[in-house]
C-alpha cells in the first residue's frame, strides 16, 4: 500500500511524497511503458507527468529500458522463489 511520506529536512522541506511498495512500483512501471509517458506515483488517480509548458513528459529510451529492466528482475526473482520452494517440497 502507497504511504504518503512529509519530507522534513532539506530544501523540499514539508513537500508531500507517495512512496511505492515493489509491487506498485512494478505496476506504475508497466503502465509507463504501455502510455510511452511518465505517471504520477499516485496509484488511485494515476496523472500524467507534464512540464513546464503543460506538455506530457514522454519518457526517454533510457527511462523505458530502466523500466522494462526492473520488470523483468521482478520476473526473474519471483521464478527463483518458486523454483527454490519446489525444491524443498519434496
Amino acid at each position: 500500500m502507497a504511504v504518503k511520506y512529509t519530507i522534513k529536512k532539506g530544501r523540499n522541506k514539508g513537500k508531500t511524497v507517495t512512496l511505492l511498495n515493489p509491487a506498485e512500483k512494478r505496476a506504475k512501471c508497466f503502465d509507463e511503458l504501455s502510455a510511452g509517458v511518465g505517471l504520477t506515483n499516485d496509484p488511485k488517480h494515476r496523472q500524467v507527468k507534464r512540464n513546464s509548458k503543460g506538455k506530457q513528459k514522454l519518457l526517454t529510451n533510457a527511462q523505458k529500458a530502466y523500466r522494462a529492466g526492473y520488470i523483468q528482475a521482478g520476473t526473474d526473482s519471483a521464478k527463483c522463489y518458486k523454483a527454490n520452494k519446489r525444491k524443498y517440497r519434496k
